[in-house]
């Protein structure tokens, strides 16, 4: 799996920083093109490797079912990627990044294929610990793209902090959006009782809902998160649901991840068959729908993946009003 689009989670979402390497280098940086705020699902951080031109430990990402890196999706050229790779190191024996091509969840909620760099196994340390100056050019480079915002528990910024501190980050995102046969009262709630989690409240997000027959599956919508953020929810894009918190994401995706037949994303890395993909999305409080200044949240969920189903749209948008 190859892509023209690079997922960044740490230094290179500072441009200052990026740029000033570049002009030590005399490399051209090319064209790189920030597309948007995106996850890396079931990954997290970790100091893994250690940097002589940063003093100390740098980002590296592992995998890690239930938690999220947030980060950008970048487009880029050829001299982009040249440049990428000559400065993580990819020609290096001793030191430096490999590669990684993987899926990251873009502003929309699609997962889309894209490649990172993740340090090599034969560098990869248990902890190595940063110096102040990097995490500060990694908590600027958060602050450019407000990857911060909309984010109910810890900050990125705070799991950030615990990852530099050598502490095992807290998931980033708990919350679930439910929406069809995982709500209260219907027949598959039982999954979501049975591994903890508890009702938040009633939650609103936009989409398309449509009946595959017994259930019914989210279509997302086409609109960027800017739009998003400008605009209330069109009656005809509403969605209601509950939200959840789970309790102990890594244990709750191996339950509820079987039911919606989504069979992870380094399963459907490989080519695996998925029915839905768990995705994130922004969720709204109701009482909030006709205001210009809209709270809105990150939350998983789970949206249509095989649109070759058959299926019929819900006029009302709502499965209990079906």
């Amino acid at each position: 799996m190859s892509s023209k689009l690079y997922f960044a989670y740490g230094s290179n979402l500072n441009q200052t920083d990026l740029q000033e390497w570049a002009l030590q280098q005399n490399v051209s940086l090319g064209a790189m093109t920030p597309l948007g705020r995106a996850w890396l699902p079931d990954h997290r951080l970790v100091f893994s490797l250690h940097s002589r031109r940063r003093q100390g430990g740098v980002l590296d990402v592992e995998p890690a079912t239930g938690h999220v890196v947030p980060g950008v999706i970048f487009e880029m050229d050829e001299t982009a990627w040249s440049a990428m790779n000559r400065k993580e190191g990819l020609r290096a024996t001793t030191s430096g990044y490999q590669r990684y091509p993987t899926f990251a969840i873009n502003a929309a909620g699609v997962p889309q294929q894209v490649e990172t760099y993740t340090a090599k196994p034969t560098v990869r340390q248990a902890y190595v610990e940063p110096h102040l100056d990097y995490v500060a050019i990694v908590q600027q480079g958060y602050d450019r793209f407000a990857l911060n915002h909309g984010l109910v528990g810890p900050t990125a910024s705070e799991v950030l902090d615990q990852v530099a501190a050598g502490e095992t980050p807290a998931p980033l995102i708990r919350q679930l959006f439910v929406y069809g046969t995982l709500m209260q009262g219907e027949c598959r709630h039982p999954f979501l009782e049975n591994v903890g989690s508890r009702l938040v409240s009633p939650r609103i997000t936009r989409g398309s809902l449509v009946n595959l027959g017994t259930f019914p599956a989210m279509i997302l919508p086409s609109i960027s998160s800017s739009e998003r953020r400008r605009s209330p929810i069109a009656p005809e894009q509403k969605i209601p649901g509950e939200l959840f918190e789970l309790q102990d994401p890594a244990h709750d995706w191996q339950v509820l991840d079987p039911v919606e037949e989504f069979p992870g994303y380094p399963a459907l890395a490989n080519g695996a068959y998925a029915m839905y993909h768990r995705t994130i999305i922004q969720v709204e409080q109701q009482d909030e729908l006709d205001s210009q200044d809209l709270s809105w949240k990150w939350a998983w969920t789970y949206s249509l993946a095989d649109h070759s189903l058959p299926q019929q749209p819900i006029e009302s948008n709502s499965w209990r009003d079906l």
